[in-house]
């Protein structure tokens, strides 16, 4: 049973900008510097001297002196004239270059930016009443994430240009844009936070650690997840649907795709789905369990080779009660992804998470059909589970602080002021935007071929590539018949993971396959 894209997806925030058609007009190239990374689009048609301009722009490294190479230790030296076009020079789309100049500076690209003159904000005009004191931030499961701790200060709210073109939220600010008005100070954020117990010792000196307040975090790392292959969410919600839902079963995946600046926020990060990636995995329970995979990293270099990481995972579950957003349990196991899948790249040397969430349930306002949720949980949550603080209990409503062990201290945490061991799970929710674009402009055209650890649907072998095949219109060009990312899993395994990764490559500059690889494939499909 499938779902339409009416169905299963509510634009938010706008349409969808940028995207696979933008890189597929444009050569994207991505940079690594000792002050954090960048990607930088020019035209396929630029010379080494244009990309080195754009280079100086973004990291303050004048032309002439800026040092490229293959690897981190610059053994392997990137070389050319600047008159040379960037194929030439061996710089495709998708390439990771360093610069391993050590002055260069990816702040200095936010900094010289001209702050954009608004307005002061009119005062609103209330009644008198008296100030309500409640333990909980409020919540809406429509309205987005919580709202900030009554403890919290209040926080300055600016109104957008119009010319500028960038739309206000009233609950989160892009990361980017929080720490430009902190002059990049990100000493006392919670993720540089470490909470750390103390013994007691018979006789000698005590050190208490400090107490901690709970507050809704004020910025996401993320702002958008678009999902631009719409037919692969589609796939993913109606397997679901049709063979696990009833017999209470779950499932999960992987999501492969890219980020991009979102121009709808200032200084903004928008995550793009190309495609997900289902692995072994328990299906019982509130929740499915990924097994041990020792396919996931074949799948990554893949992914890699598309130019595609992984940027989230997407799992189903049922209905919460009293409209929570996200269960305690759901909220650990995000927080344990976000840590794994943290970095510290950031210009700051911050170690940050972009890792995206997207919870799909059945929406009772919609009829008990699917719904996408997509989702963060705060730096401060991550640092609470990746230093033992939270534990796991029966509680449905709270994330509960463990009790302390025998002659140890431990934070106290404080909710309005008092300590409190039960945390409402509001305060932890960084709510994502979702969008689905009117346009397919996506990297893969097709997404038809059957998927992979699917124990009701199970691959067919040499049957489901000659299927496949037939399906497609010899018209199209060698790559386009070859863009259906489970398509590209299989072939890693059945053949091998270099023909794989060279059908991927083709793809992804959209040329033709090689024709050695070609008849390698139909070989094993039966095909002439």
């Amino acid at each position: 049973k499938s779902v339409t894209r009416q169905q299963v997806f509510t634009s938010v925030g706008g349409g969808w900008k940028g995207g696979w058609l933008e890189m597929a007009k444009n050569l994207v190239v991505r940079l690594t510097t000792p002050s954090g990374r960048s990607r930088i689009q020019l035209p396929e048609t630029s010379n080494f001297g244009e990309f080195k301009a754009e280079v100086e722009k973004r990291t303050g490294v004048a032309a002439t002196s800026q040092n490229f190479a293959w690897d981190a230790a610059g053994s392997r030296g990137v070389n050319g004239s600047d008159t040379a076009t960037l194929p030439q020079v061996g710089i495709t789309n998708g390439a990771q270059l360093f610069l391993v100049n050590k002055e260069a500076s990816i702040a200095a690209q936010v900094l010289t930016k001209v702050p954009v003159p608004v307005d002061p904000e009119p005062t609103v005009p209330r009644k008198d009443a008296p100030a309500s004191s409640s333990t909980a931030p409020a919540a809406s499961s429509s309205g987005g994430a919580a709202s900030s701790s009554a403890s919290a200060p209040p926080k300055e709210t600016k109104a957008v240009s119009n010319e500028d073109g960038k739309k206000p939220d009233p609950k989160f600010e892009s990361f980017d844009c929080f720490l430009r008005n902190r002059r990049y100070d990100t000493a006392a954020l919670p993720g540089s936070q470490r909470y750390v117990s103390a013994q007691l010792t018979k006789g000698g000196m005590i050190k208490l650690p400090p107490s901690m307040s709970i507050k809704q975090q004020p910025y996401r790392h993320v702002d958008t997840l678009s999902v631009i292959n719409v037919p692969e969410m589609e796939n993913f919600i109606g397997y679901w649907q049709g063979h696990l839902l009833e017999m209470g079963m779950q499932r999960l995946g992987w999501m492969y795709g890219y980020y991009l600046e979102d121009n709808n926020y200032d200084e903004g990060c928008r995550a793009v789905l190309e495609g997900i990636y289902e692995p072994p995995q328990e299906m019982s329970g509130e929740m499915a369990q990924h097994k041990e995979d020792p396919r996931k990293a074949v799948v990554d270099r893949v992914a890699e080779a598309c130019g595609l990481e992984c940027i989230g995972w997407t799992f189903t579950t049922l209905i919460l009660d009293d409209d929570q957003l996200l269960a305690p349990h759901e909220i650990q196991r995000i927080a344990r992804l976000q840590n794994e899948y943290s970095t510290d790249l950031h210009f700051t040397k911050y170690r940050l998470s972009k890792f995206v969430s997207c919870a799909i349930r059945p929406d009772p306002a919609l009829g008990g059909t699917p719904s996408l949720n997509p989702f963060m949980v705060s730096d401060q949550c991550c640092a609470m589970v990746r230093d033992g603080i939270l534990t796991e209990s029966d509680d449905r409503k709270h994330c509960v602080v463990r009790e302390a062990k025998q002659n140890e201290l431990i934070s106290d945490f404080l909710v309005e002021g008092k300590p409190n061991k039960k945390l409402l799970t509001d305060f932890f929710i960084v709510r994502v935007n979702d969008t689905a674009p009117k346009k397919h402009q996506r990297m893969f055209t097709h997404a038809t071929f059957p998927r992979e650890n699917r124990p009701q649907m199970p691959q067919k072998g040499a049957a489901d590539l000659k299927k496949y095949f037939g399906s497609i219109p010899s018209g199209e060009p060698s790559w386009s018949q070859y863009a259906d990312f489970h398509l590209l899993l299989y072939l890693a395994e059945a053949i091998d993971e270099h023909t794989a990764i060279t059908i991927a490559e083709a793809i992804r500059d959209r040329k033709e396959v090689p024709e050695g690889a070609q008849t390698l494939v139909k070989a094993i499909a039966g095909l002439s």
